[in-house]
């Protein structure tokens, strides 16, 4: 299990007390590659592995709407879940991972108690507005290189291990929103101007300045610190 004082920058300002709750509270489950989580309100943080929340819309197109790594949170309150009335929402487990779950009932508590929680929440529903947003940006690029140019800068700075991105051709396309072909022809690319390395599933940003001028330029998600 994750130390929840690393995933928590506000852990110092909860009293002895109320680390023991927030413990108590704490539900831990470890998924296999391919599952689901079951969808509830409450605070989700990844101990190991990552999380991938799909957004399926009227059309029958399955999007990647945000994305949580190691020791990052998604905050699923009823507001932010009624505001899927119009799609679904899947989390998705892409390789094993251990979560650690707090119902909203619970974490609620803490929010009204520790006002560096209540900030933390916001911090992390602000991300995955931005990352809603970065979304519907994606889809409006038509060159298609450019567009995984911008995917590899967002897992960057969401998920990378150094310059390295761990990650298959396959769930690049999904979030690139094209097919796996189209992400392989592509990659070719970017890895022609110098701007990416690749290997068994990893890509490598070789010249990560260079390929965010290509990208078109600066970070995609100024909520990132």
């Amino acid at each position: 299990m994750v130390s929840l004082y690393r995933a928590f920058p506000f852990w110092n300002s909860l009293s002895e007390l109320q680390q023991a709750k927030v413990l108590d509270d704490t539900i831990i489950r470890e998924y296999e590659a391919g599952e689901y989580l079951e969808k509830q309100p409450g605070l989700y943080v990844v101990s190991d592995g990552s999380i991938t929340a799909y957004g399926t819309h009227e059309d029958g197109r399955r999007r990647v709407v945000f994305m949580a790594g190691w020791l990052q949170s998604l905050l699923l309150t009823p507001t932010f879940l009624a505001d899927f009335t119009a799609s679904s929402l899947d989390l998705h487990i892409q390789e094993p991972s251990e979560i650690c779950f707090i119902p909203y009932s619970a974490w609620n508590e803490t929010e009204q108690e520790v006002p560096e929680a209540y900030e933390f929440s916001k911090e992390v529903l602000s991300r995955q507005m931005n990352a809603m947003f970065f979304s519907i940006c994606l889809r409006m690029e038509k060159d298609i290189s450019k567009r995984v140019a911008m995917v590899l800068l967002r897992l960057y700075e969401r998920l990378s291990e150094g310059d390295t991105i761990r990650i298959s051709h396959e769930a690049l396309a999904e979030i690139a929103g094209v097919a796996r072909e189209v992400v392989t022809r592509n990659v070719a690319i970017l890895k022609e101007k110098g701007l990416v390395e690749t290997g068994r599933g990893k890509i490598r940003l070789t010249d990560l300045q260079q390929l965010k001028i290509y990208a078109g330029g600066g970070s995609y998600d100024s909520t990132e610190g």
